[in-house]
């Protein structure tokens, strides 16, 4: 079973993990991915919201 948040998919480098992506649902009940890219470089994590139009 898939904890509600929970990442369902991760990118990796090699064998480093560098993001993951949640599956979530807007308020129309549309899925969609938030995308978060950890890199110890950049002050704040980038976030990106991935959509099927």
């Amino acid at each position: 079973m898939i904890e509600r948040g929970a990442p369902r998919h991760r990118s990796c480098v090699g064998r480093i993990e560098i993001g993951t992506a949640c599956l979530k649902r807007s308020e129309e009940k549309r899925g969609y991915f938030s995308f978060e890219l950890d890199d110890p470089s950049f002050n704040v994590a980038p976030c990106a919201t991935l959509l099927d139009r």
